[in-house]
């Protein structure tokens, strides 16, 4: 006799999985909503506002925290390997790296403006946070290694 509908497990991981996508779809609609604001005539060219930085970093923030948890559910309980371990802080490391790039001028860290100013040293940080979550996002799929002898 046919199974109808879904087993409770296989819906909980269904439901998860539709969560995890609207949380990286929800990141990545905060993330762009900067790019929204440069068409707006109020805009003040190069300067930074704190709404808008914290804007991006809230939208990385919620595509890496998507990220890894799906990420995470990809290994099916099985245990997680060594380089998992390294992407997973590699990942952390990024955002940290972005986060701290995009907030200089706040934190006074290498201010040489009075007003606030997103530059292009801090938008290489932030880029280059980007890549090191990249990086830590490829460390953390779980590769299957081909079977020996059969």
């Amino acid at each position: 006799m046919a199974k109808e509908g879904l087993s409770s497990k296989k819906k909980a991981y269904l439901y998860l999985g539709v969560l995890l996508l609207f949380l990286v779809l929800l990141g990545l609609f905060v993330y762009f909503y900067d790019k929204a604001l440069w068409h707006v005539p109020l805009h003040q060219g190069s300067l930074a506002r704190p709404l808008e930085i914290i804007i991006i970093l809230v939208g990385l923030a919620l595509d890496s925290l998507g990220g890894a948890f799906g990420l995470f559910r990809m290994w099916k309980g099985q245990p997680k390997s060594f380089v998992y371990d390294i992407g997973l802080r590699l990942l952390i490391t990024g955002y940290l790296v972005a986060f701290i790039s995009a907030m200089a001028d706040y934190f006074g860290v290498g201010a040489h403006h009075i007003l606030p100013y997103f530059g292009p040293l801090q938008a290489a940080g932030v880029f280059l946070g980007e890549g090191v979550i990249a990086v830590g996002f490829l460390m953390m799929f779980p590769y299957k290694l081909p079977q020996k002898g059969v």
